[in-house]
């Protein structure tokens, strides 16, 4: 085999494995989310998910910017830090980042490269690749602590081969309902799958059948159940909801470092969180909200404006009549990322009537024709339609 010259050619060598990001009705368990694959993975490649200390994220809602909030906080703290969070917005490597900086091209190639024979015996799917990847780009990195957001769910999740200082749970909605189940309970009780013996876990989660989910796992884990700090800094997000992920982030670092308070204050005052909320331009703003809960947090903290301009797309497998509901607008644009996942714009015009376009990009491009002075312009519904429209405004993450 030829070794790979560039992430052109790591792409082409990814793209031969099974990706369920981009696929829809994929059974749960079995031998598709299956934790003894990434166990036989990590084995093959020495075990470089224990070369450091990590701490660990699940959620419905917030628990990748309380993982990015949680990272900052580290780093501000003198700790050499590795941030694990997926999907990615616009280019994969933003999901591996060292130091606060996505990982070079380079490396990647080099790691992935390294990892061609255990690929090859054990046929991983792409989201264990690039979770095996980063464990050994944080190993030869000797990071101090990895900080990892689950994928799917928890229990399953190729993150929880890792055994960490500590471990947290945002909060809890209905999301995946096809594998994670259809009430809250059984919801939470995937999440809190991630918790392990003698763990200490930070929950924000206060619904009574999500809330007992989590102390049913910590007490037979003998895990100690940790409450956020109540009182957070001021942000420079938007969100009433980024104060309570600012705040399971401080306790979740104070478990793995001592905390100075004004340095984790000045950490969550500058960090920035892409796709959640994010003034692009004045007036525009692009948001990944991809289910009711976290839409109606993001309606919520919208601001006002003379006229709202709303161009959304979802992916067919998530609830986007919910999400549809939980807006208003003055405008509406429906539009689809360029993904097989992708519900049909007409469909979503069947709930919100308005106009229906074919491509972000071109989403993007009426709205500027459309905004005035005053008007607010919102990307939302999915990561990958925040992601297309990010390349299409040419705005920096």
């Amino acid at each position: 085999m030829k070794p790979f010259r560039s992430m052109s050619d790591v792409m082409a060598y990814l793209r031969g494995f099974t990706d369920y990001e981009r696929m829809t009705g994929v059974p749960y368990g079995g031998r598709t989310y299956n934790l003894n694959r990434m166990r036989r993975l990590v084995a093959a490649l020495g075990h470089p998910e224990r070369a450091f200390r990590s701490v660990h994220i699940a959620g419905t809602k917030g628990k990748g910017s309380t993982a990015i909030m949680t990272e900052a906080i580290l780093r501000a703290h003198g700790l050499r830090t590795g941030l694990y969070t997926s999907p990615h917005l616009v280019d994969l490597l933003e999901r591996i980042q060292v130091g606060g900086r996505p990982v070079a091209p380079r490396e990647f190639v080099r790691t992935i490269e390294s990892m061609r024979p255990a690929l090859a015996r054990l046929r991983p799917t792409f989201f264990e690749i690039m979770t095996a990847a980063a464990f050994l780009i944080f190993k030869a990195r000797r990071i101090d602590c990895a900080v990892l957001e689950v994928g799917l769910g928890g229990r399953l999740d190729a993150t929880n081969v890792v055994v960490p200082v500590a471990c947290a749970i945002t909060r809890i909605d209905y999301d995946h309902t096809d594998k994670l189940g259809t009430t809250l309970a059984a919801i939470a009780g995937e999440k809190a799958g991630i918790i392990k013996k003698g763990v200490p876990v930070v929950t924000s989660e206060e619904r009574p059948a999500a809330r007992r989910a989590i102390a049913r796992r910590a007490r037979s884990m003998d895990a100690k159940v940790l409450a956020p700090v109540p009182a957070v800094p001021r942000l420079r997000v938007l969100g009433a909801h980024q104060r309570e992920n600012a705040s399971v982030a401080m306790v979740l670092a104070g478990q793995v470092t001592h905390l100075r308070r004004k340095t984790a204050a000045a950490a969550l005052a500058s960090v920035g969180l892409p796709g959640r909320l994010d003034v692009v331009r004045p007036g525009w703003i692009i948001d990944s909200a991809h289910n009711p809960f976290a839409m109606r947090a993001t309606a919520a903290s919208l601001p006002k404006a003379r006229r709202r301009i709303v161009i959304f797309g979802a992916s067919r497998d998530k609830d986007w009549r919910g999400m549809l509901r939980a807006l208003r607008a003055d405008v509406w644009i429906l539009t689809r990322a360029d993904n097989a996942r992708a519900c049909a714009p007409a469909d979503l015009a069947a709930v919100r009537p308005g106009t229906t376009i074919g491509s972000v990009a071109r989403a993007v491009r009426l709205a500027e024709k459309m905004a005035r002075k005053g008007d607010l312009v919102l990307v939302t519904g999915s990561f990958y339609v925040a992601g297309e429209a990010y390349r299409a405004l040419g705005a920096e993450l």
